[in-house]
């Protein structure tokens, strides 16, 4: 069962490096998961691409073990382990510049487990399962921050593990009415229990969708419930701040979207006149932060807090997708959870490269930095295009796909918020790229000769990075499909 055996190869992993230590094999061997489970990730994307979901079930109904893996989960947890990969392979140079030799092994512990329960989230079909997952993943992600060992990353840490755990109670309150409302615990039960007892009992499933909505926003970070991400993403050693961007931030929007469009239905989410209403609710609060996030990203002056601000803006993209309630508007917010995972992990660990190097986080201070770290500026250049949506970028498809949903959705109005977005992206992006590379600061450095650019082998994953954010932009057919596949008989 590949699901299963993805899940427990990092379940494996995460024991094998508790009893070995080496600071170097815990290093390694993360990698060497990594790269097996993106294989069989690689295996399931193509067993299930005809619409044929791979399943296993152990135990009775409803504290059963069942996974169920269909095209949209096989995406998922495609996403999380091979950007999961990159993230990993780049850290193995990074690390050594955050933790204490000692936190080191931990540190890869916790990654394991993390990818591992972002996987279970998706793939798992009974809520008792997920709910486990949940509450693992907040407390390895949480632990991601707090291992810097810092009074700061300790109180971000802190706050997100609280507030996390504060969403997956409100996601439990939604599970508790659909599990009383229909007697099931597996999705694909509670979605018959609902087709068959929808109608006389729809205050009930309003109330589970609100307690859904909330949760989801709360662990996912949409504004204005985004309050824990700049402190946890902003202090977190920079490959921690990649897996929270990129990954952990999306498996709860990919469960979001299996029950509301999965298991509630879009029939009923549309035509039922509250339930609609929150639909409208998310694609406008999903406008409002991809404005939000914008300004408080332009007005920072810490560049992972920069970067961490943005992230807000881009869940705002996603969620506004994802309200909209059309079939476009769901496409587009799963090609985005894809665009912004690679693009959003690569300036993260590109910001960990400066850092490193220059020992400085100030936005203001980092004149010249293109001529001493050429390479490295060359690939935040990459990720910055593509968040501006600038073509050839994978962030150009994306804000594209969203275009296109707005005007066939006719919420034209939308299209001004994405131009204003686009633009404010602009503003706090292309500046770093100007002053990095060009004026006096830049004309100083080529003078000096001074070079901090990081060796080419410690630099590859980033690298490999940029390439894909150029890759993913003109080569998306095959990956528009295969979406489009993955949610087609939701629509029908």
């Amino acid at each position: 069962m590949l699901p299963v055996a993805i899940i427990l190869i990092f379940f494996f992993t995460a024991a094998i490096i508790k009893f070995v230590k080496s600071n170097e094999f815990a290093k390694k061997i993360s990698i060497a998961a990594h790269l097996v489970a993106f294989g069989l990730c690689a295996i399931l994307l193509a067993v299930v691409a005809d619409g044929n979901p791979v399943s296993l079930v152990i135990g009775a109904a409803p504290w059963n073990f069942h996974v169920l893996a269909g095209p949209l989960d096989a995406y998922a947890i495609a996403i999380f382990v091979g950007i999961g990969l990159l993230i990993v392979w780049a850290s193995t140079s990074l690390i050594d510049h955050y933790l204490e030799e000692k936190w080191i092994r931990l540190y890869y512990i916790l990654v394991c487990i993390l990818i591992a329960t972002l996987c279970g989230i998706v793939v798992f079909e009974n809520f008792f399962n997920i709910f486990f997952m949940m509450e693992f993943s907040s407390f390895a992600a949480a632990g991601i921050v707090i291992i810097k060992n810092k009074r700061e990353n300790m109180q971000a840490g802190m706050k997100y593990l609280t507030l996390s755990i504060l969403g997956s109670s409100l996601i439990l309150m939604g599970i508790i009415i659909l599990h009383y409302l229909t007697g099931h615990l597996d999705l694909s039960g509670i979605q018959q229990g609902l087709a068959e007892n929808f109608y006389g009992n729809e205050q009930m499933v309003r109330n589970a969708i609100i307690f859904f909505t909330l949760g989801t926003a709360l662990k996912s970070a949409l504004f204005p419930l985004h309050i824990w991400l700049p402190d946890a993403h902003g202090t977190a050693p920079s490959p921690s701040s990649a897996l929270l961007s990129a990954l952990v931030l999306k498996a709860y929007v990919v469960l979001y979207i299996k029950v509301v469009f999965g298991v509630v239905g879009v029939e009923f989410m549309m035509n039922d006149e509250i339930l609609s209403l929150i639909m409208y609710t998310v694609m406008v609060v999903g406008a409002l932060a991809m404005l939000a996030g914008s300004i408080m990203a332009l007005l920072q002056s810490d560049i992972k807090r920069m970067i961490a601000y943005s992230s807000v803006a881009q869940i705002g993209y996603i969620f506004l997708g994802i309200g909209m309630g059309t079939e476009y508007g769901l496409f587009a917010a799963l090609f985005h959870i894809l665009a912004h995972a690679s693009t959003k992990a690569l300036l993260f660990l590109v910001a960990g490269s400066v850092i490193g190097q220059t020992h400085n986080r100030e936005i203001i201070n980092m004149g010249g930095i293109g001529v001493k770290m050429r390479l490295t500026m060359g690939m935040f250049t990459i990720g910055a295009l593509s968040m501006v949506g600038i073509p050839l970028f994978v962030g150009f498809n994306s804000k594209w796909f969203f275009a296109v949903s707005m005007t066939d959705s006719g919420h034209f109005w939308l299209l001004g918020v994405l131009a204003l977005s686009a633009l404010l992206n602009g503003c706090y992006y292309l500046p770093i790229v100007v002053r990095g590379f060009f004026g006096k600061d830049a004309q100083d450095a080529i003078a000096s000769g001074e070079s901090l650019e990081r060796p080419i082998k410690e630099l590859l994953p980033i690298i490999v990075l940029a390439i894909l954010v150029i890759a993913l932009a003109i080569f998306a057919a095959p990956i528009n499909a295969y979406i489009f596949s993955a949610i087609d008989a939701w629509f029908i």
